[in-house]
């Protein structure tokens, strides 16, 4: 499986009606009036699969963002640019294992006094890749 260079969201788990998990399409959440504005902006997402060993997600810097607000947010270390009209605003480091692609979700503590591993695999279903709640697709 490459994951090398840049994926956007396919699919996204949501609930119906009947509060059972089903996959929605970007075009239909997007579609939806009913989706929340802050889904709307996620699907917009971008996962960059970079060869520094970290999947960057990302969005277009929205136009109404004041430069002020973006030069700040980089200063801080909160986010960072990618090319001219992207901003990073989370970083999952990757790695492949025993064949497997593995990313940190960054979960951290215990359960039963046991330590969660925050590493997961990422797997190939009818095509995409699931990344969280998402299926990704290369862009």
């Amino acid at each position: 499986m490459d994951l090398s260079g840049k994926f956007r969201i396919k699919e996204m788990l949501t609930f119906n009606d009947n509060f059972e998990q089903v996959w929605k399409s970007a075009e239909e959440m997007l579609a939806d009036e009913n989706t929340d504005s802050s889904d709307k902006k996620l699907l917009g997402l971008i996962a960059v699969f970079d060869d520094d060993g970290f999947i960057k997600l990302m969005m277009p810097i929205p136009e109404d963002m004041p430069k002020e607000e973006i030069d700040e947010a980089i200063e801080s270390g909160e986010a960072e640019l990618y090319g001219d009209d992207m901003i990073v605003f989370e970083k999952h480091p990757y790695k492949v294992e025993d064949g497997k692609v593995m990313f940190d979700t960054g979960t951290r503590g215990e359960i039963l006094g046991e330590a969660i591993n925050p590493w997961t695999e990422i797997v190939e279903e009818n095509g995409m890749i699931r990344f969280f709640t998402y299926h990704l697709v290369k862009a």
